[in-house]
């Protein structure tokens, strides 16, 4: 029998665990090096300094497509690492997504309502550590990807949710859909902040459908929730909307121009459809496919066994359930019955709504963090003794455990500085414009300039200088037509020919003789190259 000490010791070692697990968790990060990736030199670095310094509408594409991107979660972390070391820095940010342990605990704590005090709490602290240390999510750890990042929205709203269980399935309606709104409100500031989290926000509103209650209530929960996640989005995401909308007559800019057809862009989805898989049977069947071939759904390899597993054991679970009338009745295990329902059922929409709309693993992370805690549910929907399901729900988490290999999407040796550019003097930057052609991650040496430069890009992964159907090459021309003051070109140092020939279709020329270069931290040696008019007058780099 559970005594008070036991009871008392559980408590005491819940909130130590909540305390510590997210500085533990930054310091973590500083062990897997510096963030270097793609998106960071491409967006990430410099979106948070546009706002933080008022250059969104000065500059022009400077960050390509992510350019339109909300940057409210890009200011803290350039703020952070412009204001302190690195490596501080690093260990903020890495403790910033280590409190998704502590919200991993909150719900596996929550969902484990038939275990003792004392081992409810070690278990819930060993099924959060497990969701802390995929191959996924330890690739993100310390990086500015932000999926680890919306995912504190995400658990937050399945945490909230699971605390409310059993008593939002038949207690007072008031108290009751305040809660779910309120976790609604969560998941829908997530989508605002990022746009695919919207996968984990239908999820788990689709997920009260799922739960033990009469058809009426669970409706009234999911409708509550949804007035939540609306209220959370415009919280999220509504002052990027209206400027977007705003300025571009779309609020999703570009994406999903096809719907509101802003002339500004191509009538298109701007769909990434790069990661799709080639047939139906592949996407059926994906999680087999990408875990033995990781390139299909992103940049860099790893491996992580957590989604196949659930992939196989959830819909074998329910069935099994199903079939021996068990589903909803057996109380018998770990996990209660109502949080089981309703998270399995949440991480399948949620499953199925990315393998239509993405196919991106990042965006998976939040799922791959929620898997160990679904693993201990799935299992105890077997039909197997207790002891049996026990063990191999430890043996699958070990062997999840033992075989992962974190993602690397590029890291270097902590340094002083995050981002250091070694930029030649400029005459008259006041007067300067840059302009930037390629298709490679370079916006992130523009703060390393003179404040007054102004940045155009020219060629890029949403416009060329020839591009058709798109009208921003109207604003773009203009804007480059209308500078009376010198041109430089910036580009890396392999698509310097291509960025000659992105200029001379602005009657512009780049003189390929007269470039210097721009060493950076974070990447190859950039080229910044005088550019003339055709038939003017010659601009120097000095």
């Amino acid at each position: 029998m559970p005594t008070h000490d036991d009871d008392r010791s559980a408590r005491l070692i819940g909130i130590a665990f909540l305390l510590l697990a997210p500085p533990a968790y930054g310091l973590l990060t500083l062990a897997f090096g510096m963030d270097a990736n793609w998106d960071l030199r491409n967006y990430h670095w410099y979106n948070g300094y546009a706002m933080l310094t008022g250059r969104i509408g000065r500059d022009l594409l400077a960050a390509q497509m992510p350019t339109f991107y909300s940057p409210f979660l890009d200011v803290p972390f350039y703020w952070l690492a412009t204001h302190l070391p690195a490596r501080a820095a690093g260990f903020l940010w890495g403790t910033l997504q280590g409190i998704n342990l502590s919200l991993l605990y909150l719900l596996a704590s929550f969902s484990l309502r038939n275990v003792p005090a004392l081992k409810r709490t070690l278990i819930a602290m060993a099924l959060a550590v497990a969701g802390g240390l995929g191959g996924g999510t330890l690739g993100l750890i310390g990086t500015t990807f932000q999926d680890n990042v919306v995912s504190l929205g995400v658990l937050g709203a399945a945490a909230v949710i699971a605390g409310s269980l059993p008593g939002i399935l038949d207690g007072r309606p008031l108290p009751s859909f305040a809660r779910v709104a309120a976790a609604g409100l969560l998941a829908g500031a997530a989508m605002g902040l990022k746009n695919p989290t919207v996968i984990y926000a239908v999820g788990l509103c689709l997920g009260f459908l799922a739960l033990p209650a009469r058809p009426w209530r669970r409706l009234w929960l999911a409708f509550f929730f949804g007035i939540g996640v609306l209220a959370g989005l415009a919280l999220g995401g509504g002052v990027w909307m209206v400027h977007l909308w705003h300025d571009y007559g779309n609020p999703v800019f570009p994406h999903m121009n096809h719907i509101f057809k802003s002339p500004f862009a191509a009538l298109s989805d701007y769909v990434n459809v790069s990661f799709f898989p080639p047939g139906l049977w592949q996407r059926l069947f994906f999680p087999f496919v990408f875990t033995v071939s990781p390139l299909t759904v992103g940049e860099v390899p790893f491996f992580d066994l957590r989604v196949l597993a659930l992939f196989v054991l959830v819909p074998v679970g329910g069935v099994c359930a199903a079939a021996t009338g068990m589903l909803g009745k057996r109380n018998d295990w770990l996990t209660a019955v109502p949080a089981t329902r309703f998270l399995l059922a949440a991480i399948t929409v949620t499953y199925a709504l990315w393998v239509v709309m993405f196919c991106i693993y990042r965006y998976l992370v939040p799922l791959e963090m929620l898997a160990p805690l679904a693993l201990v549910m799935a299992v105890g929907l077997l039909p197997l003794a207790r002891r049996l399901r026990i063990g191999l729900a430890v043996a699958l988490l070990a062997v999840v455990q033992l075989t992962v290999q974190p993602a690397d999407w590029g890291r270097v040796a902590w340094a002083d500085s995050w981002v250091k550019a070694e930029v030649p003097a400029i005459e008259a930057p006041d007067d300067t414009m840059v302009l930037m052609a390629g298709y490679w991650a370079i916006s992130h040496v523009i703060p390393s300039f003179p404040a007054r430069v102004t940045f155009v890009r020219i060629q890029s992964n949403f416009l060329q200088p020839d591009s058709v159907g798109n009208g921003y090459l109207a604003i773009l021309k203009d804007k480059v037509a209308s500078h009376r003051g010198p041109f430089l070109m910036l580009s890396t140092i392999p698509d310097t020919p291509g960025a000659a020939k992105a200029a001379e279709l602005l009657g512009l020329r780049l003189d390929p003789q007269r470039c210097r270069p721009i060493p950076n931290n974070l990447g190859e040696t950039l080229n910044l190259c005088a550019v003339d008019r055709e038939g003017g007058k010659r601009e120097t780099v000095e």
